[in-house]
């Protein structure tokens, strides 16, 4: 999920096209994450390619999953050709039937959207956080999580309990670079989520709230949210590996909401004490959770 202002969310037809229709984008193959791009965005994609193939093929043999994600990294006139959402954040789309999804990426970063972030650099500083580098970087990790969102919506992880396929999104992406080796930039991505939480920590809210619409909540809140969870899934994965996704993928799909509430609870008792993050205590069982 991209952080989104509430004026910019997609309508429901925001989806990109199934068959790309009116736009050629080219190819570039692979056995594990094929990609297609803009003209002149070549390289961009095979270098987002390069980053999230190892991760796909990690997962795919952990989760015994066929997931088929297909990289798409459009230039600002093909997304729009494509799809209504705001040029810039990446976002995920799954096909009709749930057998193959599109991680959609920007073939650049124009002046709007890292102005987005100046009050979020700043807010941070305040808190005495420095950013670990300028705000393309974060963006680029955020194509990360939407990768973790394929993955999961094609391997039978989707719970429909909207922060929880948020938390299982993040957590997807940061196992696989646990399992990939990829010390450094777990390390550069807890460094983000620090920032991330510290610039927005006036933002607390509580999981209702993130459920209930998400669109109202506002950037910050929504950076606040999604900062929390990756602090989550960066502590619980060098504990549980893929184990948790496998075992959570057992309990689905629950009964209810307050089923699949204590079914986590039961899978990693942790999570209990870890709702009181969200500034109230959380009873397992209800809706809210």
């Amino acid at each position: 999920m991209s952080p989104l202002p509430p004026d910019k969310k997609p309508p429901p037809t925001a989806e990109p096209k199934s068959a790309l229709a009116g736009v050629y984008l080219r190819p570039l193959p692979d056995d594990v994450l094929p990609a297609r791009h803009s003209a002149g965005a070549r390289l961009r994609a095979a270098q987002l390619q390069g980053f999230l193939r190892p991760l796909q093929q990690s997962a795919l043999a952990a989760l015994g999953s066929q997931a088929a994600v297909t990289l798409l990294v459009v230039g600002s006139q093909d997304w729009h050709k494509l799809c209504r959402y705001p040029y810039g954040l990446p976002f995920t789309r799954t096909g009709i039937g749930g057998t193959s999804a599109n991680v959609v990426a920007a073939a650049d970063y124009q002046p709007r959207l890292l102005r987005r972030f100046d009050e979020t650099m700043l807010a941070a500083a305040r808190a005495g956080v420095k950013a670990p580098a300028q705000p393309a970087e974060f963006i680029d990790l955020m194509v990360g999580h939407e990768w973790g969102h394929a993955v999961a919506n094609l391997s039978g992880l989707r719970t429909r309990l909207k922060w929880l396929d948020e938390l299982n999104a993040t957590y997807l992406f940061v196992q696989a670079l646990h399992a990939t080796g990829q010390e450094a930039m777990l390390e550069r991505y807890a460094a983000w989520t620090r920032w991330q939480v510290a610039a927005t920590q006036h933002e607390m809210g509580d999981l209702a709230a993130f459920e209930y619409p998400r669109t109202r909540a506002g950037w910050n809140r929504l950076l606040w949210y999604q900062g929390v969870f990756a602090q989550r899934a960066l502590e619980l994965a060098p504990r549980r590996g893929w184990g948790y996704l496998r075992a959570l993928r057992r309990t689905l799909p629950p009964a209810d909401r307050g089923e699949l509430a204590r079914r986590l609870v039961e899978i990693e008792p942790s999570f209990k004490p870890w709702f009181a993050v969200f500034g109230r205590a959380q009873v397992v069982g209800q809706d809210q959770v």
